[in-house]
């Protein structure tokens, strides 16, 4: 691994002490470091491994709990909690990464269980920063796993990808024919310095698998920062944000679940967005580009509140962040 030396020097400008090189040379201010990032690059890696484990069990009188947890760092799990208006032993779970982010090495991996007739709604605090990469890439790597009756929804706030930004994710999703899983999977683009260069490359692959059983759909895109810069229509444009949302559901008609994305969907100012069935007959999917994450958070939203109201005939409360 690459390595920089850096000492202090007493400046005689009026800020006081800058950075230096081992030339001598000014490498900015003091601000500028933090650890091992760098005007906002990651410098090292490999860094790390972390391994998420959730496991949601049902009760004997119906409500769900954490069968199995375990965490390693950069993950935190937070105690299970309840919503009111969710639907009857819904178990509602916030994850924390205590990292500041993903920087480059990271290989980062989360399998979440759902058993037979478990009922969970699991979402992230906040959005995840991926920092720039001034050498290798990280990984992040989600596998679901929903038993017969089972009800999840998997919805963390969006990924954030820094200038230079090298990130490949993996989501896998295994489905009993008759459980119920509704996802989110989202990024936004970002640059807090204003230097005008792009995120570097993010490689995505979405599966949802028939436990036991074939293939039933699956998502692919490899998008580089310098190809997004160039603003085409058939990619994003200018919009910073893309979003996919899924309702894996065989119990209820696909046009119904279909009709009710559109409707929501239609609703949202600002985004940019369209739905249609998922092969197999093995449930509904949306895709959303927006300009900002105040409209993207209102269209993911919206769908997941259409969504709800179809499967259960109630919508969810907002979850606090």
């Amino acid at each position: 691994m690459d390595t920089i030396s850096l000492f202090f020097a007493r400046g005689s400008g009026p800020n006081g002490p800058r950075l230096r090189g081992r030339a001598g040379r000014p490498a900015g201010r003091l601000a500028a470091w933090s650890g091992s990032v760098l005007n906002g690059l990651a410098l090292e890696a490999p860094r790390r491994a972390g391994r998420l484990e959730i496991g949601f069990a049902r009760g004997p009188g119906g409500e769900s709990y954490l069968g199995h947890q375990y965490a390693a760092y950069p993950f935190h799990i937070c105690r299970a909690r309840r919503v009111e208006g969710d639907p009857p032993g819904m178990a509602t779970l916030y994850l924390q990464s205590v990292s500041g982010g993903v920087y480059g090495g990271d290989r980062l991996e989360t399998e979440l269980v759902m058993d037979a007739g478990a009922q969970a709604h699991v979402t992230t605090q906040a959005s995840t920063v991926v920092h720039g990469m001034v050498v290798g890439e990280a990984t992040q790597g989600v596998r679901i796993e929903a038993g017969p009756g089972a009800l999840l929804e998997f919805m963390p706030d969006p990924l954030i990808l820094f200038p230079h930004a090298k990130l490949e994710t993996k989501l896998r999703i295994l489905c009993d024919p008759s459980a119920t899983v509704l996802i989110a999977d989202a990024f936004m683009l970002h640059d807090p310095r204003e230097t005008g260069a792009p995120f570097g490359i993010l490689d995505s692959t979405l599966e949802v698998v028939e436990i036991g059983g074939a293939l039933l759909a699956r998502d692919r895109f490899r998008l580089d920062g310098a190809t997004y810069a160039e603003g085409r229509r058939g990619i994003m444009g200018g919009n910073l944000v893309h979003a996919t949302f899924l309702v894996l559901d065989r119990a209820r008609p696909a046009d119904v679940l279909l009709a009710a994305l559109r409707d929501a969907l239609g609703s949202v100012p600002g985004v940019y967005a369209g739905a249609s069935t998922l092969p197999r007959g093995c449930g509904v999917w949306a895709r959303l580009l927006a300009a900002d994450g105040a409209a993207a958070k209102a269209g993911l939203q919206a769908v997941w509140a259409a969504a709800r109201l179809v499967l259960t005939g109630a919508v969810p409360a907002p979850r606090r962040k």
